[in-house]
């Protein structure tokens, strides 16, 4: 892992950055979904790879589109809240930011047909936190994730995020892409970042069992 996402999860070990560097193991993960053009095509390269993912989804994306919470379900990959809106949470209120994210997690968990206590993970917009915020977040019962690995895929040519990833990802990287964006198509960069990493022998796993695999 690069030394900046040593020193914050040094700084702020409730969140989960990254995962065990010494299991070859890697996480990757989209915010922003779900989204009727790249939800499909994403799900399509994961099954074609056999890799499994983690979905960050804002709950009024998942209510318009229940049927892609399903696929995603039904592809046995991982579903956690990026928020009901794609809003800064800093900008909140935090009384109203908890139902919201319970909104969320609830509406993951009907179209899914998993439990809702089993719905951990959140991911902030923006990355946007404070110390108020991850503490409301372990009295809700919600676990903060952000990344090691985040190119911006929607500002850049394909090659580049491409060859961003690949020259970064190490063992425990958590990589976070984006649905819903402008710029190259998130499914053929994840078509070509798999054949690349999966070359080496790195197991993809989804946040939950980064997270259970990660030792301090």
């Amino acid at each position: 892992m690069n030394d900046a996402t040593r020193l914050l999860d040094r700084h702020f070990p409730e969140i989960l950055w990254m995962g065990d560097p010494s299991r070859l193991q890697i996480a990757l993960s989209y915010d922003d979904g779900p989204h009727p053009d790249d939800t499909p095509a994403l799900l399509e390269v994961l099954q074609r790879h056999r890799v499994v993912a983690t979905f960050s989804w804002l709950g009024e994306r998942v209510k318009a589109h229940p049927e892609l919470v399903q696929a995603a379900a039904a592809g046995g990959h991982q579903l956690m809240v990026h928020g009901y809106r794609h809003r800064s949470f800093l900008l909140e209120n935090q009384v109203a930011l908890h139902g919201m994210l319970d909104e969320t997690r609830d509406l993951l968990a009907k179209y899914s047909g998993r439990d809702p206590a089993t719905i951990t993970s959140v991911r902030p917009p923006f990355g946007h936190f404070s110390a108020s915020l991850i503490e409301a977040f372990r009295t809700w019962g919600y676990q903060p994730v952000l990344g090691s690995i985040m190119p911006v895929h929607w500002m850049q040519p394909a090659a580049l995020s491409i060859r961003q990833v690949v020259a970064q990802t190490d063992a425990g990287a958590l990589i976070v892409l984006h649905e819903a964006l402008a710029g190259p198509s998130v499914a053929t960069l994840t078509d070509a970042i798999l054949s690349a990493l999966t070359l080496r022998g790195l197991e993809f796993v989804t946040i939950d069992t980064l997270r259970q695999n990660r030792q301090r």
